[in-house]
């Protein structure tokens, strides 16, 4: 058994308290002493090593000193502390389950954005069903609680059990935990019916886990008498009104709690919900004044790995006009690796134009270049930006997908892995990332005999090099016949894609045309152009440049070929097409080898 002696310094008649200081002193001592007895009762309810965890991070690393007025407290701290350090858990463990909650977010914000419940105008108010999602969903904190069984499922149930000793240690505990609160009852003549017993605490516990959220709130309301001086319980009787749809009812329980809170703690998770609840259920009647100061508190009490609350707070601030402060806290949340809200396609187009609309270049650019670099996100998703921002040269971002697009004829090119170069062909070599789901790619010829098109007749990734992909037209021309003819035609090749769902424009597809001119050019000028772009297939290749390097010397003997004939004066004839125009949803940019002209 853990003995913890006290010696009462004053006697309660020794002092009065009556005065406005002293009554916060009072009710600094009972939130400080509360604050462990719940810490406690938590941890041997739920015996579980992360929810230890986190509460010895709460009573131990956590407490604000500053607003702990009396020492015997402190003494009781670092009893608790010897008690509690052995059995927090590991850092493997904390690295999985910071991506189990990161996992948890995405569902949540997918969840969300499928049942569309941001508004429909996306400039004035674009990501309200985003801010209801990461209020749902809660810190880490709040969220492991609410889903222990998805946090365990990849885990031993075992392995997150606290060890027996522990526990009984913490039950001797707690039973010392009377004199404690006695003795400071007495000192600081506090009522006794604020002082929150084992009874109260427990059946408090088992009412945080009861599912019926009516029933949660009926039993919250009822310990109304016992509870009212501590912080925590207006919280989850708040979030149940607001989960219940009593918005009244819940504004005011969020009141009552920063009413009394008295910051007892440095980082709190309840204050920083408190505060983004609060938000939300004022954000269309408070002043500008009065929701910036609930964003402070959202962030004096949000420690960097709660990147949703840093999130909520980025857009509320650029929903206020604060674009800088946005800014910063959004380049808080990509420095800290934290991009959940960037990484899919649906994230991007409900936050988009969020982020991005008058965005500060810095994040404009760090935003974009990580889209950039994520596989999962098309090109037609960052396309979908530039109709939503007219503003931001979004095509300006993406135009070296552009410059990696490469037309070819016939079986002439050392760069043809695949043997797809045969007679009147046409091969399109297509960076991947415009391959996406329900595409429609077709290429149309437009010569002095008319108009004729032709679909892809096969699709597959180059060879060692999966960032590009093969599109094979079969006979779309003959290359004799132009070759001999000296004939012009021009090629068109058309990529469109379905409109997406959140896109309210009159469009009914995204559409890029490629126009490209043919010209007649010597073996060797095509052979320096083919140079050109497979230096960006030897940069972005997987294989590394030496792997590359002796791949490509498989057809390098065409390359001696023509550099041969060159040198006894038969460079030969061959075609090539040329980079005319691109046009996009219906606006045209010049365009050549050297890239596009704006």
């Amino acid at each position: 058994m853990i003995c913890v002696a006290v010696t009462t310094a004053v006697h309660a008649d020794d002092q009065s308290f009556n005065t406005a200081a002293d009554h916060l002193v009072q009710l600094q001592v009972l939130q400080t002493l509360n604050q462990i007895v719940v810490s406690l009762t938590h941890i041997l309810t739920y015996n579980d090593k992360v929810v230890l965890d986190q509460e010895y991070n709460t009573i131990i690393n956590n407490l604000n000193l500053s607003k702990i007025p009396d020492a015997d407290i402190i003494s009781l701290l670092q009893e608790l502390m010897d008690l509690l350090t052995s059995s927090k858990i590991q850092e493997h463990e904390r690295a999985y389950l910071s991506r189990t909650y990161e996992k948890n977010v995405q569902e949540e914000l997918r969840r969300r954005l499928r049942k569309r419940v941001f508004e429909t105008d996306l400039l004035l108010n674009p990501y309200m069903g985003v801010l209801s999602a990461i209020v749902n969903v809660g810190s880490f904190y709040f969220n492991y609680r609410d889903r222990m069984d998805d946090y365990k499922k990849e885990r031993e149930e075992a392995a997150w059990k606290i060890e027996a000793a522990t526990l009984q240690g913490l039950n001797n505990f707690y039973k010392n935990l009377l004199k404690y609160s006695w003795n400071l009852i007495r000192r600081y003549q506090l009522p006794d019916e604020w002082r929150l017993n084992e009874k109260q605490l427990t059946d408090y516990t088992a009412i945080l886990k009861e599912p019926d959220i009516d029933r949660r709130y009926r039993k919250l309301e009822r310990l109304e008498a016992s509870f009212q001086q501590f912080p925590p319980y207006w919280y989850y009787r708040g979030q149940a009104a607001y989960e219940m749809g009593n918005h009244r009812e819940a504004l005011r329980c969020f009141v009552e709690f920063q009413n009394i809170h008295q910051g007892i703690l440095r980082k709190d998770p309840f204050a920083a919900s408190t505060a983004m609840h609060k938000i939300m259920l004022t954000v269309q009647d408070a002043s500008a004044t009065q929701i910036r100061r609930d964003l402070e508190v959202v962030l004096a009490n949000s420690n960097d790995e709660d990147w949703g609350n840093i999130l909520f707070a980025a857009l509320q601030y650029a929903r206020l006009g604060d674009h800088d402060m946005a800014g910063r806290l959004i380049m808080r949340n990509l420095d800290n690796g934290y991009m959940a809200f960037i990484e899919d396609p649906e994230m991007l187009r409900a936050l988009g134009p969020a982020l991005l609309l008058h965005a500060r270049s810095d994040v404009f650019d760090r935003i974009l270049d990580t889209l950039l670099k994520n596989n999962q996100v098309k090109n037609y998703d960052v396309l979908w930006l530039y109709g939503q921002l007219r503003n931001r040269d979004i095509l300006r971002r993406i135009q070296s997908e552009f410059d990696h697009v490469l037309l070819l004829a016939e079986n002439k090119s050392w760069l043809n892995p695949l043997n797809v170069f045969r007679g009147d062909n046409l091969t399109l070599l297509l960076p991947t990332r415009w391959m996406a789901d329900n595409v429609i790619v077709q290429l149309r010829v437009v010569d002095e005999d008319g108009e004729h098109k032709v679909e892809p007749s096969d699709v597959a990734p180059l060879t060692h090099h999966p960032q590009v992909t093969v599109l094979t037209f079969k006979d779309a021309l003959s290359t004799k016949k132009f070759l001999k003819k000296k004939r012009q035609a021009q090629i068109i090749v058309s990529l469109a894609r379905e409109k997406l769902a959140e896109d309210r424009s009159a469009r009914e597809a995204y559409t890029i045309a490629m126009i490209f001119s043919v010209t007649v050019i010597s073996a060797h000028e095509q052979l320096e152009k083919i140079n050109k772009y497979t230096s960006y297939l030897v940069t972005n290749s997987s294989l590394g440049e030496d792997k590359t390097l002796e791949f490509l010397a498989k057809e390098s003997g065409k390359r001696k070929e023509t550099k041969k004939a060159k040198a006894n004066g038969e460079d030969g004839q061959v075609l090539w097409f040329t980079k005319e125009r691109l046009v996009l949803n219906g606006e045209s940019f010049p365009w050549s080898d050297e890239g596009i002209r704006f």
